[in-house]
């Protein structure tokens, strides 16, 4: 077996392991062992919370989102049908609650015609298939990590959504489209548009600074 088969194995693996552990903490929970729920939030409060902060960029709200999140879980654990992985499910409902509060408090914040709007950015897009689909983190350096930050920090709601799902949780394609509530076809194009938004910022952060060494 080869390096890449071993490796794509080895994170199956552990996939599954999680998926087994967190099916028997849920079933746990249902069987009355409320206790078993802190399991479950205890290994996934981190990721959530970093999710939604990235989300709504507010950390006291992304707090309270992720006790609402976590309450919704709780509530409607009956109705989690393993379908998809409990991560899944619950960063659904994460999205969604963030979604909700946005459309409501800030609705500026939420683009709905799915276009990345205005700046060079947009101009400077790569359309090689192999540039598209390569993850964030094989072209970075650590010099250019506050730069991506702020670059996707920059992008619409929508579209920082996808590539965090995507490239930093590693969420599957399908996997962020049931967690958006949206396609597959949908999700590849806003992880296109946001990927060479992001990766323009990063050429014309370079290049300025290649002219101010020079």
């Amino acid at each position: 077996m080869g390096y890449t088969n071993l490796f794509v194995a080895v994170c199956i693996s552990v996939m599954r392991k999680g998926t087994v552990e967190d099916q028997a903490a849920i079933d746990q929970v249902l069987s009355g062992d409320y206790d078993a729920f802190e399991k479950l939030v205890e290994k996934y409060q981190g990721r959530v919370y970093r999710h939604l902060r990235k989300m709504v960029k507010d950390g006291q709200q992304a707090e309270d989102l992720l006790q609402e999140t976590f309450l919704s879980a709780y509530k409607g654990l009956e109705s989690f049908s393993g379908s998809s992985s409990f991560s899944t499910w619950l960063f659904r409902i994460a999205t969604n609650s963030a979604l909700m509060f946005l459309r409501k408090k800030r609705p500026e914040s939420v683009e709905y015609n799915d276009e990345i709007g205005g700046g060079g950015n947009h101009d400077m897009m790569m359309h090689s298939s192999e540039f598209i689909r390569t993850p964030l983190e094989v072209l970075l350096s650590r010099e250019g990590r506050e730069k991506i930050e702020e670059a996707i920090e920059g992008l619409p709601v929508l579209y920082r959504t996808t590539i965090v799902l995507r490239d930093v949780e590693g969420f599957s394609l399908k996997e962020v489209a049931d967690i958006m509530d949206t396609s597959v076809a949908a999700v590849k194009s806003r992880l296109h548009r946001a990927r060479n938004s992001v990766r323009g910022t990063l050429s014309s952060y370079y290049t300025e600074r290649d002219v101010d060494a020079n």
